[in-house]
């Protein structure tokens, strides 16, 4: 590979290449799919200019890493769009069209995807291997000239830089304007008392346009310049001829600058000098002063560099610049963007604890004077006596008392608290001097701080339009294949997600789109019969809402049927007939996302595999993301993905319920009301509040936190002999609710953080924050708390485990869940060795939702007591640090035992040492995990050692 650079300097730019390189592609892809909207041919034209300019992007940026094949792939697709924009008809282009040129961007990708792969591998690029994509664009290309006409040869001008087009066009775009501006202002100005100065302008415009000329290799501007320079040192010329040869100078410099910027053939206007006659007013000739600035260059100079041609400035371009940061950077400025807001909130707490110390110091001050007073008052009063009674005691001096005061101790000790006293007040006062200017200070700070969250919490956010921006694209190729007419509505294209949750969502948007494609979305024919346009819809929908991304994927199809889930199952041999009766909507939606599951007994090339829904829960438990499902027959279905922000400072409202405060998102609060409790009106056993013309249920907040339910003994949380009771109205997707608390702490910034992994998110909490002192506080889920009283909403089927304590954490009337068959016996069973119960129970969760059967050991003693017990497994995952025996000497065993020594052991520890891993290596372990894991690449792995062993 030849290449301008060495491979150390496209490592290092290579992945701003690749991420520059895919913002053109899906751009032009995007403006594809639009040109089949466009309807003026004013808007076609513009598009089509913007995808020449990405496509002359692509060539360039190719080209200077010198990725050869990929920038004359990318100029042939510049000539399609240079064919489009030339073409004499401005018609709209046919939809074959389109999609010839959308395969050009496929192949661009692929040579995209190709090239760069080379390079991270340190190889050469062979142009045999982009041949046949080379050709195949070359191929539509001539297609291309065949309908719309051949392409036109470029200007003279583009021909000889046609990389620096653009520098040129932007260069003529800002710096001549002001040059024959000035131009035109002196020759409307120029009388025959001023021709000596206008000349001196003149010969300063001469430079200038001589000077851009040389540079840009632009003769003809050369030609312009070289008649103001002859037209300036003829002396015979009236001050009307160099008049008129200025003005027609001036249009000849405008002419010359619409046609650059069109991209035409520069074409001038005669600039003949006129005769002049015997009644001419001569005119002396000025003498040239040199050239004003060192970037003017005569007209002899040679000509510059093309590759030292200068940009347009952001100024002047209209293009703020920008810098590529890494995301894990990013992040890292993100979390102390957090922990700068709780530091704040500690401050503030400080901040009005002194406030109310220096309260409380005044009033002791106050308390302290008077008593300063009193004290003063007692001090004169004995000193008068003392004078009083010692008027016959001589003065050792020979003074009386009216001449010479007597002091004792007393008095000594009086006056040096009555000064003490005086100074404490006056600290006082500075005190409350420095309470106040910290109180503005905190304020400040507080303003700052809102203001650096805000900047950088745009940093890290992107659109969600780049998610979703590629599936018009598949849901066209789609209905042309399956010849279903399908139109995909996009809502809140604007909505800002973390960068991070992309590469997480994509996937689950595909499967989710292409499943109501398939699934939902029924054909023309069949739409027609039951009342419904023949054109089918799609609709993805992201927002904002009580702290998550809330993104909703809904479809107008034929909507999922239960039945045909319960048959499947049994089938399937899931669950048995008598189960599968019992099963409810919620849970029979829940085995949609099991790996495996499909409801079409026919393989197809977009669904029957099982596997989509399961990717779809799979990524989004990565990014601590949930998913539910929501259907109605012959209606359709919608698919609900909520998002954490991955660090959310928002206002929220805290509360108080037995002895606990709780945070609730601001957003989601529609009202707070204090309740009489004759307001509150009975259907039923249920509570409703009358609100805004509307019964609403009334719950109280502590009955649908599970992990904290109330005991018999305690009153019940709705006092009837209470006059008024606080009351919140929640607001979400879900639907509205009221819920009581027992009080209303306030309102307060908080920075929501969620349970770091592998801990799985509990039912009603969004995540967890720290106030001012120092308390934890749960954040609650709203969406998860509505949707608990909503029997149409999936909860998450529970599998059961060893705990007998598990239905407790039911709420109060609801049903236990049907208990899952376990795995059939022909299921690989995998043995787990943990001193850790809760690593085993979570772990073996995670392997019995992937279908293995499971095993579990507390140490290596228990586990080889089971395997001479005849425990037969397909795999053992070992902890290291155990009691009685630990990983490696289990390693050892099992390796010196022949009847063991077969199956496949992978340690699974928290010692992330090279020492530890290469231990464990030596003694046969076939893979090294290290906690936390990531549950997706632990079960990829797990699959192929088992498939190796198998």
């Amino acid at each position: 590979m030849s290449s301008l650079m060495d491979f150390n300097d496209i490592q290092e730019l290579l992945g701003a290449f690749i991420a520059e390189t895919d913002e053109f592609l899906q751009s032009l892809e995007t403006q594809l799919l639009a040109m089949e909207q466009i309807e003026t041919a004013e808007a076609r034209k513009s598009t089509i200019k913007e995808m020449f300019r990405a496509a002359h992007s692509i060539k360039g940026s190719a080209l200077m890493f010198g990725f050869q094949s990929l920038s004359t792939a990318a100029h042939r697709i510049e000539d399609c769009f240079a064919i489009l924009r030339d073409r004499p008809e401005d018609t709209p282009l046919s939809s074959r069209s389109i999609t010839q040129l959308l395969q050009g961007v496929d192949l661009l990708k692929k040579l995209t995807a190709q090239s760069t792969a080379l390079v991270q591998e340190k190889q050469e690029e062979d142009p045999k291997d982009f041949q046949a994509d080379l050709e195949a664009i070359a191929l539509i290309k001539q297609e291309l000239e065949t309908e719309c006409g051949s392409l036109k040869k470029p200007a003279d001008w583009m021909q000889k830089h046609p990389a620096n087009t653009g520098i040129i066009q932007a260069i003529f775009q800002q710096d001549l304007p002001p040059i024959f501006n000035r131009l035109e202002t002196e020759l409307s100005q120029m009388q025959e008392e001023t021709v000596e100065e206008s000349c001196r302008v003149f010969n300063e415009i001469y430079y200038q346009l001589s000077g851009l000329s040389g540079m840009l290799e632009v003769p003809e501007l050369g030609e312009i310049a070289e008649s103001l320079r002859t037209a300036v040192d003829n002396p015979n010329l009236s001050v009307e001829d160099l008049k008129k040869l200025g003005w027609a100078i001036a249009q000849n410099l405008e002419t010359v600058r619409e046609q650059i910027l069109q991209e035409l053939p520069i074409v001038l206007q005669p600039m003949e000098l006129p005769e002049p006659t015997l009644d001419d007013i001569t005119i002396s000739a000025v003498p040239s002063p040199p050239p004003p600035l060192p970037s003017d260059s005569p007209p002899t100079a040679p000509p510059a560099d093309p590759s030292l041609l200068p940009s347009a400035t952001p100024s002047e371009s209209g293009v703020k610049p920008t810098i590529r940061v890494e995301l894990d950077r990013l992040t890292e400025l993100v979390d102390l963007v957090g922990e700068l807001v709780i530091s704040r909130t500690h401050l503030e707490v400080q901040e009005t604890q002194l406030r109310g110390e220096v309260k409380r110091l005044r009033r002791h001050i106050r308390d302290l004077n008077q008593f300063g007073i009193q004290l003063r008052e007692e001090y004169d009063r004995l000193a008068g006596e003392k004078s009083h009674q010692g008027r016959n005691i001589p003065h050792p001096l020979g003074f009386d008392a009216l001449e010479m005061d007597h002091y004792t101790e007393f008095h000594d000790l009086a006056r040096e608290t009555i000064e003490t006293t005086q100074a404490i007040a006056h600290s006082s006062t500075k005190i409350d001097e420095v309470a106040l200017n910290l109180d503005r200070s905190t304020d400040r700070l507080r303003r700052i701080c809102d203001r650096l969250r805000s900047q950088v919490m745009q940093l890290r956010v992107v659109s969600f339009s780049r998610a979703v921006d590629h599936l018009p694209r598949a849901i066209r190729d789609m209905s042309r294949t399956y010849n279903k007419d399908v139109n995909l509505l996009l809502i809140g294209r604007d909505t800002k997600i973390d960068e991070s949750l992309l590469h997480a969502l994509r996937d689950p948007l595909v499967h989710l789109v292409r499943n109501a494609f398939d699934h939902g979305i029924e054909s023309p024919e069949d739409r027609k019969a039951v009342g419904k346009p023949p054109n089918g819809q799609i609709e993805i929908e992201a927002r904002h809402q009580g702290g998550q991304t809330i993104i909703t994927i809904s479809d107008d199809g034929q909507g999922i049927d239960p039945e045909i889930i319960r048959s499947r199952l049994v089938e399937l041999n899931l669950v048995s007939e008598e189960q599968a009766l019992e099963l409810s909507l919620n849970e029979l939606y829940d085995f949609l996302f099991w790996s495996g599951f499909s409801t079409k007994r026919e393989v197809s090339d977009l669904s029957g595999r099982g596997v989509g829904l399961d990717i779809v829960r799979s990524n989004l438990r990565q990014v601590r993301g949930t998913v539910k499902v929501d259907s109605r027959i012959g209606r359709g279905t919608t698919f609900i993905i909520k998002l954490p922000l991955m660090l959310s400072i928002s206002d929220a409202l805290l509360v108080r319920i037995e002895h606990h405060t709780l945070a609730l998102p601001l957003d989601a609060v529609e009202e707070i009301l204090h309740v009489n409790a004759s307001e509150i009106q009975m259907a039923m056993h249920q509570p409703m509040l009358r609100w805004r013309d509307e019964y609403i249920r009334l719950v109280p907040l502590n009955h649908l936190l599970h992990y904290n339910e109330s005991s018999r003994d305690i009153p019940s949380p709705i006092p009837v002999g209470e006059d008024y009771m606080p009351v919140l109205v929640l607001s979400a997707s879900e639907g509205i609710l009221a819920i009581v608390v027992d009080r209303l702490v306030g309102q307060q910034e908080l920075v929501v953080k969620p349970l770091p992994q592998p801990l799985s998110k509990p039912t009603g909490i969004l995540g967890c924050t720290i106030l001012g002192d120092g308390e934890v506080v749960s954040i609650l889920d709203v969406d998860d708390l509505i949707g608990q009283l909503h029997p149409h909403v999936q909860k998450a089927v529970v599998i059961p485990t060893e705990s007998p304590a598990r239905s407790t954490l039911l709420p109060p009337g609801t049903r236990s869940p049907v208990p899952l068959l376990p795995p059939l016996p022909s299921q690989p069973q995998i043995l787990v060795i943990d001193d850790s119960y809760t690593i085993r129970q979570m772990l073996s969760l995670t392997l019995t939702r992937a279908r293995y059967r499971v095993a579990q050991a507390k140490d290596g003693q228990d586990a080889l007591e089971q395997l001479h017990q005849g425990l037969k497994c397909a795999l053992i995952i070992a902890d290291i640090e155990m009691p009685r025996m630990d990983g490696f000497e289990f390693l050892a065993a099992v390796q010196e035992n022949s009847q063991f020594s077969q199956i496949p052991v992978a340690m699974l520890t928290s010692r992330s040492g090279a020492k530890h891993r290469q231990r464990a290596l030596d003694l046969g372990a076939v893979k090294y995990f290290t906690k936390p894991y990531n549950e997706r690449q632990l079960l990829s792995a797990i699959a192929q050692l088992i498939g190796a062993t198998l």
